[in-house]
């Protein structure tokens, strides 16, 4: 991904009400959330939750958002909070993933 033309991220917010700050994805212009994994690479997560979504978007302390990708059985209990990769919705993705 060419990091020189993605505007500088925003942190997140420093209460949880689920408002993250988003962009919109470049090839298909969708609000996305920019977070970064438990494992530290980037993630772009679509920002409108979704029904059959498995990332949770929390907060990191001040700093960009977690996405945190939860198996079927911890997803207990977050419907309406859970969201997607948007490599996963993006008509595009293949062109951002890296190899």
């Amino acid at each position: 991904m060419d990091e020189s033309n993605r505007a500088p991220r925003q942190s997140a917010p420093p209460h949880a009400d689920e408002q993250w700050p988003t962009e919109h994805c470049r090839s298909c212009g969708t609000p996305i959330i920019w977070c970064v994994t438990e494992r530290g690479k980037d993630m772009p997560v679509t920002a409108q939750p979704a029904a059959d979504g498995n990332v949770l978007v929390r907060e990191a302390g001040g700093t960009h958002p977690i996405a945190v990708v939860l198996p079927t059985a911890r997803q207990f209990g977050l419907q309406g909070k859970l969201r997607r990769s948007h490599f996963a919705d993006c008509p595009q993705a293949k062109r951002w993933r890296r190899r």
